[in-house]
C-alpha cells in the first residue's frame, strides 16, 4: 500500500486463554456445579474470513486522514451491518499504531468484539505470531472453510525479511514491514505458516505480490490467490463492496478484483487512477511452471536483443516485469509459445489494469503476472532469488 504522498507500497477484554482450575465438589450435592464451568466450543460456521492487518509504524496507521487501517475497518463494519458476512464470521488481526496486537470480531451488527490480546514480544511478521494468530482462529471461529486477505505492504519475492526462527531483530521486502521496512515476513516463511490450513483463497491487500515467484510459492496454500503486480494506493479494495463476495457460498474473487479495479478507474485525479489486479489460480501453476521452464531452457539469463521489458515499478528495475511479455520475447517456437500461452490462460483468470501507474508508468503489457528478470548469473543471489521454488523448479533453466 501507499499514502497519497507518494508513499511507498501501496490497501479490551482478557487473553482467549481460559486457565481451568479443579472445582471442589461438595460430596453430599450432585446438582453441585465446577466453580469454572467448560466453556462450550463455539459453533461452526460455513466461513470465516481473517484480515491479518499490519499497520504499526509503516505510515499506513497514522492519525487522520492517513489512518487507513480504521477506515478500511469502518468499511468492514459497514458491511457487516448490511448483513454482507451471510451467517460467516469477520476476525481481523490488528497490529495498530499504538504498538498492540489484538485479534478482534466484526460481529452481525457492525461492531468490534475483542478475541484476543497478544503480547508484544513477538513481532506480527514472524512465522510465530501468525502460526498463532491461525491457531487462535480455528478455536474461537471453527469454520468449514477459511479466506485470508493480508492487509499491510508487500514487496512481491523479495527475501530479505525475518529469517523463519526469528522473533525480534530483521536478518539483512515480502509481507509485512513496519519501522521504515526493517521487519518483514518473507514469501516462503509465510508458505510454511499458511500451507494446510483450508483457505479457500488469499487476498493480498498490499503491492507487488502479483509476481509468478510469490504464486508459485504459495501455490499449496489456497487454491485462488487475488494480488496486484504493482503498487496500490493506501486506500487498498473498497471493503464495504467486496466483504459480500468473500462470504459468497463460492467466494466471488473476480466480482472482488473487479470491485477493486472499478474503485481505482473512477478516479478524477489522473495519478491516483492506478490500478492492477489479478486473480490466479494456483491448481495450473505446476503446468505453467512447465512450460516456461521448456522455453529458457533454450535461452540465456538476459533480455533478449531488441526487447524493451515492461517495467511494473519506477524505481526497481528488473525486478518486477510482465511475466507475459517477457517469456514472449524469447521463443520463437510456436508449439512452445501456443503451450506456455495456454497454460498462462489457465493461471490467470483475470487480469485488469489501467493505462498508467502514478500518471507516468505506461502499463502496454499486461498479462496478470510479474516476474524478475536476471540480467546475468550473478543476479540468481540478488534479495536471495535462489531460495525460491520459482527459481529451482523453473528460472534456474536459464543459467544452464
Amino acid at each position: 500500500m501507499n499514502i497519497l504522498q507518494r508513499l511507498y507500497s501501496i490497501p479490551f477484554l482478557l487473553p482467549a486463554v481460559i486457565f481451568f482450575s479443579l472445582a471442589a465438589v461438595s460430596c453430599g450435592d450432585k446438582n453441585d456445579e465446577p466453580d469454572n464451568p467448560v466453556k462450550p466450543k463455539p459453533e461452526q460456521v460455513s466461513r470465516t474470513v481473517l484480515v491479518y492487518m499490519l499497520s504499526s509504524n509503516n505510515g499506513l496507521g497514522a492519525s487522520d486522514p492517513y489512518d487507513y487501517d480504521m477506515q478500511d475497518i469502518r468499511e468492514m463494519r459497514k458491511a457487516a451491518a448490511a448483513g454482507d458476512l451471510a451467517g460467516g464470521r469477520l476476525i481481523v488481526f490488528h497490529s495498530s499504531s499504538n504498538g498492540r496486537q489484538i485479534l478482534k470480531e466484526i460481529n452481525s451488527e457492525g461492531t468490534i468484539d475483542t478475541l484476543k490480546i497478544y503480547d508484544s514480544e513477538i513481532r506480527p511478521q514472524s512465522a510465530a505470531r501468525m502460526t498463532e494468530v491461525l491457531d487462535d482462529m480455528n478455536e474461537l471461529s471453527p469454520a468449514r472453510d477459511y479466506g485470508l486477505i493480508l492487509w499491510g505492504h508487500g514487496t512481491g519475492w523479495i527475501e530479505d525479511g525475518l529469517a523463519e526462527d526469528e522473533t525480534g531483530d530483521a536478518q539483512t521486502f515480502s509481507y509485512g514491514s513496519e519501522n521504515d521496512g526493517k521487519y518483514k515476513m518473507n514469501i516462503t516463511t509465510m508458505a510454511s505458516v499458511l500451507e494446510g490450513r483450508g483457505f479457500s483463497f488469499i487476498y493480498f491487500d498490499c503491492c507487488y505480490m502479483a509476481s509468478v515467484e510469490v504464486m508459485y510459492q504459495l501455490r499449496h496454500a489456497a487454491p485462488r490467490i487475488v494480488a496486484y503486480p504493482t503498487e496500490v494506493l493506501a486506500w487498498g479494495m473498497p471493503y464495504d463492496l467486496n466483504v459480500k463476495h468473500f462470504f459468497a457460498p463460492e467466494p466471488e474473487l473476480t466480482e472482488a478484483a473487479q470491485n477493486t479495479f472499478d474503485f481505482y478507474q473512477s478516479m478524477t485525479n489522473p495519478r491516483y487512477r492506478m490500478c492492477t489486479v489479478s486473480v490466479i489460480n494456483t491448481a495450473a501453476l505446476e503446468d505453467l511452471a512447465a512450460a516456461t521452464r521448456a522455453i529458457y531452457i533454450n535461452n540465456p539469463t538476459g533480455v533478449p536483443a531488441g526487447y524493451s521489458p515492461q517495467s511494473y515499478t519506477t524505481s526497481r528495475g528488473y525486478y518486477y516485469c510482465d511475466f507475459g511479455g517477457y517469456v514472449g520475447a524469447l521463443t520463437a517456437d510456436s508449439q512452445q509459445a501456443a503451450a506456455y500461452k495456454a497454460a498462462l490462460d489457465d493461471v490467470v483468470e483475470l487480469e485488469l489494469a489501467t493505462d498508467r501507474i502514478w500518471n507516468q508508468l505506461p502499463i502496454n503489457e499486461h498479462s496478470g503476472l510479474s516476474t524478475f528478470i536476471m540480467s546475468s548469473d550473478n543476479d540468481a543471489a540478488r534479495m536471495n532469488y535462489s531460495r525460491l521454488d520459482w527459481f529451482r523448479d523453473v528460472a534456474s533453466a536459464l543459467l544452464d
